[in-house]
């Protein structure tokens, strides 16, 4: 860029010459060079925004997995516990023996032991395997019987309770009492469907197999 010809200008041109050269070299310098770099400097701090954001949660999820771990083992024990209170279906003829074994300790005796129909629970759940009962025994040996009852770890439901025919034996005053306990069992979860069966047993194993299918009943 030839600038000679700026000498030969009044000195009052050679100033409004320089001010407007001054003003071209800034004006290139913010279009070229501060404007870009603003938008640069406005990207950088919106990133950095949405970081700390994102910092931020997860640093709050990581000060509640604590208490997350926690719920889940307070729920992992409740669900044993509820586990324990539905036993397999197998199990509660030894839960119902266990009911009748009560009764003989606190001296009742038992005039009737009835197994009623199975009832599955409509939400699949459970089923209800109700016992008709009838006991022999002096009225507060009954209510320690029930009271031993509620107490089993395993849910006994008793209802229907109905007294009666109060007599005298043995010097004491014995009432005949009739009531339906119902024990409950944990549904066996099905297989899922699609999945092979095992191939039956054959021979000798298939018969011992089919011999081993009935269902223990209370001693």
């Amino acid at each position: 860029m030839n600038l000679d010809f700026i000498k030969n200008l009044p000195p009052s041109q050679k100033m409004l010459v320089l001010g407007l050269i001054i003003i071209l070299i800034v004006a290139m310098s913010f279009w070229f060079f501060y404007i870009p770099k603003n938008n640069q400097i406005s990207g950088l701090r919106n990133d950095i925004a949405e970081l700390d954001g994102e910092i931020g949660i997860h640093r709050a999820k990581v000060e509640k997995l604590d208490q997350l771990k926690k719920e889940n083992a307070d729920l992992e024990r409740q669900l044993a516990e509820k586990k324990e209170q539905l036993p397999p279906e197998a199990e509660v003829a030894s839960l119902l023996k266990q009911v009748s074994d009560l009764g003989l300790r606190v001296g009742l005796d038992f005039k009737l032991w009835r197994p009623a129909s199975k009832k599955e629970d409509p939400s699949g759940l459970y089923t209800e395997i109700p016992v008709d009962v009838e006991i022999g025994g002096g009225y507060h040996t009954t209510a320690l019987f029930f009271d031993s009852v509620s107490k089993l770890s395993r849910i006994v439901n008793i209802k229907n309770i109905k007294m009666g025919n109060p007599h005298v034996e043995k010097g004491r005053l014995i009432i005949q009492t009739g009531f339906i306990a119902t024990a409950f069992a944990a549904v066996e979860q099905k297989p899922a469907e699609g999945k092979k069966k095992p191939p039956p047993a054959k021979g000798k194993a298939a018969a011992a197999e089919g011999a081993g299918g009935g269902h223990a009943g209370i001693e």
